[in-house]
């Protein structure tokens, strides 16, 4: 009967030897919470990540190590060490872990958050620091965001003054959630995809769709991406995944063509928009059509445009703000005025 069980205690020897000896052995970790074999910290993280990490560092001090899995974390929670890993040492400690799904979303660290420390990342950064996010650029497209909020708030008014609403409170996430929406589409693509009573049109909704299933796809993240060697027994699902990213570069195509063809009907003239913006850098700075879709993907959060009803990724409040808006000012200032760049 005990020569059964000695294989069984070997493996969890070993076991025990690769995933808590042996990298502190190797490493001079900092101090952190006591890993468990081969899950490491991973039931140890509360659901808020940073108020569990701000609770550690109390605990271990401003630098303190944990493991998800077989992945070596360090954090840092004070400005001076910040400082260090952001700016001095900002080369060495640039790259970042990819997940599978974040591989397949960024076609493997083809955009700017994903990708690995080197040449094209410069390049990109380069692009946005330089390109798309100077001061000039964002006053330029200011008009857009002015627009955006002033029909916001034309759109409360009309909802406030209707009778069927009187006296009524007015849930104000939908009106956040579409000027939310309508600023970042119109500053990325240079389109409203939404009209003046809320209906998205045809390529609204296969964007919405788009969002949707990519927060969907991104959400699925196995315990299997934290202990590479059980990444067998929980695959991706590469068709859902190859569809999704096939129905997210169609549609920016569709896009990126309609401004190339308004910009050769107006004589080359570019606008402010970060998809003109690129099209236009794309010869001075080599940029890859991956490239570009990538980057245009990352101006966009879907998780900060989710309009969807049903919880997901998003905890919604328990009791949402409501706000009963008495009109004080005449009604003309509520309409909005329409500006084309």
């Amino acid at each position: 009967m005990g020569l059964p069980l000695l294989p069984i205690f070997s493996i969890t020897l070993i076991t025990f030897l690769v995933y808590y000896l042996y990298p502190r052995l190797r490493y001079k970790l900092p101090p952190g919470p006591r890993p468990l074999p081969v899950v490491g910290n991973l039931y140890h993280i509360k659901p808020v990540k940073f108020r569990c990490f701000a609770e550690w560092a109390q605990v271990y001090g401003p630098i303190f190590s944990f493991w998800m899995g077989s992945t070596l974390n360090v954090v840092v929670s004070s400005s001076a060490l910040a400082k260090e890993v952001l700016k001095e040492k900002d080369q060495q400690l640039a790259d970042r872990h990819r997940s599978r799904s974040a591989a397949r979303f960024s076609k493997d660290g083809q955009d700017l958050i994903w990708a690995d420390y080197g040449p094209h990342y410069v390049k990109v950064r380069k692009v946005c620091t330089l390109e798309l996010f100077t001061p000039k650029r964002l006053e330029a497209l200011r008009p857009i965001r002015e627009e955006e909020v002033t029909a916001m708030i034309e759109s409360v008014y009309n909802d406030c003054t209707s009778p069927d609403n009187s006296e009524k409170g007015l849930s104000v996430r939908k009106y956040l959630g579409a000027v939310a929406f309508n600023n970042i589409t119109r500053l990325t693509f240079g389109k409203r995809f939404m009209d003046s009573e809320g209906v998205l049109d045809d390529q609204g909704r296969e964007f919405k769709a788009i969002s949707a299933n990519g927060l969907k796809l991104g959400a699925t993240l196995a315990a299997a991406e934290h202990i590479p060697w059980l990444r067998w027994m929980f695959p991706l699902e590469e068709e859902a995944f190859a569809k999704h990213g096939a129905q997210r570069d169609r549609l920016t195509r569709v896009i990126m063509e309609e401004h190339t063809a308004t910009r050769h009907k107006s004589g080359g003239t570019a606008q402010q928009h970060f998809v003109d913006a690129l099209l236009t850098l794309r010869e001075k700075y080599d940029l890859s059509e991956d490239t570009i879709i990538g980057l245009l993907w990352v101006c966009v959060k879907p998780e900060e445009i989710d309009m969807s009803e049903n919880p997901g990724m998003v905890t919604y409040m328990r009791t949402p703000i409501q706000a009963v808006a008495n009109p004080r000012l005449p009604a003309h200032l509520y309409n909005r005025v329409v500006f084309d760049l």
